[in-house]
């Protein structure tokens, strides 16, 4: 079982683990990055938008959120709840 490769995302203070995973909605070899729910709400307010220009960039990079608990799955957990939240 391969291990979820992750990076650090810092955002005013608070790290945020960040999945780097393998395209799977499309046949290019770019890898995409999948953020945790809360990286979501620290960076977007429903009612005014995006919190900062900071925010707005980080939002830019990540594909698509999911549960944070997902986070600790392996790669293979992490693709399948992916795959049915997402595509």
């Amino acid at each position: 079982m391969a291990k979820l490769n992750t990076i650090s995302i810092t955002y005013k203070g608070k790290d945020y683990s960040v999945a780097v995973i393998p395209n799977i909605f499309t046949d290019c070899s770019r890898e995409i990055l999948i953020g945790p729910h809360s990286l979501n709400d620290a960076v977007y307010n429903d009612d005014k938008g995006y919190v900062d220009n900071i925010a707005h960039n980080i939002d830019e990079r990540i594909y698509a959120y999911i549960d944070d608990s997902y986070f600790s799955l392996n790669l293979e957990g992490f693709l399948e709840k992916v795959k049915f939240y997402i595509d």
